[in-house]
């Protein structure tokens, strides 16, 4: 069944809200402008139209004006890149590929609230090691790639600091919600992590290539006092003090 856009819940769903809402005004100036510009697109390709076919029949200048025409529609609603739903669809991934824990005794949950603040986390999983927080990246650019040079993380031209920092951030508001220490994780998908195995520490943020995230998780090793119980009522906490991001 279809959710409507305000309705959106699990993985991405505050960034897919948000990239709904800015393709829907994104739609409602294509539809304004489309007014003024395809009536000057439908008399250019009038008027091409008939040059060619004057001059090279009527076939061809009828292939012209649509040719024309069809141009001027596709630019007139051309998508722009959103940034948005590149987001929500890397957060999406990060979820099919976290999905199998919840069968091996994790608690896994997506998209929660930040007490206090507008901000998300993309995901929380609990385990015998403790609690992550994990940040998706959805890195696919085929122009960029991740360089990593004197403890500092850059993705193309951009540098990503701050991105550590809010990971880092974040993981201290959960861990202020729930009692007990959250680790950072960057998860990339796309883009490849210049260190071995994929993953690096920069920070105090593991980041690491989503595509080995899950192994990287199962790895960790058991911390004292964490056993089935104990993931059970974390997890059931961070249900009740870290709710559903609500856009």
């Amino acid at each position: 069944m279809a959710i409507a856009p305000g309705r959106r819940t699990g993985a991405g769903a505050s960034a897919r809200r948000v990239g709904e809402l800015a393709r829907t005004a994104e739609r409602i100036e294509q539809h304004r402008r489309a007014k003024a510009t395809l009536p000057l697109t439908a008399g250019a390709a009038a008027v091409i139209g008939a040059a060619a076919g004057t001059l090279m029949g009527w076939v061809v200048g009828a292939l012209a004006a649509v040719a024309v025409l069809a141009y001027g529609i596709r630019q007139t609603y051309r998508r722009q890149h959103n940034s948005w739903a590149v987001g929500a669809a890397g957060e999406e991934a990060t979820a099919r590929l976290l999905a199998p824990m919840t069968r091996r005794g994790y608690a896994v949950l997506h998209d929660r609230a930040v007490p206090g603040s507008r901000a998300n986390l993309d995901h929380l999983v609990v385990g015998l090691f403790g609690v992550a927080l994990v940040d998706s990246k959805n890195w696919r650019s085929k122009k960029s790639r991740i360089v990593i040079n004197g403890g500092l993380l850059r993705y193309g031209r951009y540098d990503q600091t701050k991105t550590l920092e809010t990971a880092v951030w974040e993981a201290q508001q959960a861990a202020k919600a729930l009692g007990v220490p959250v680790r950072p994780i960057l998860a990339v998908h796309g883009a490849k992590v210049p260190a071995p195995r994929g993953r690096t520490e920069l920070h105090g943020v593991t980041v690491v290539e989503a595509k080995k995230l899950r192994n990287m998780l199962e790895g960790l090793a058991p911390q004292p006092g964490w056993d089935a119980a104990r993931v059970s009522a974390v997890g059931q906490l961070a249900e009740q003090r870290l709710p559903p991001h609500s856009g």
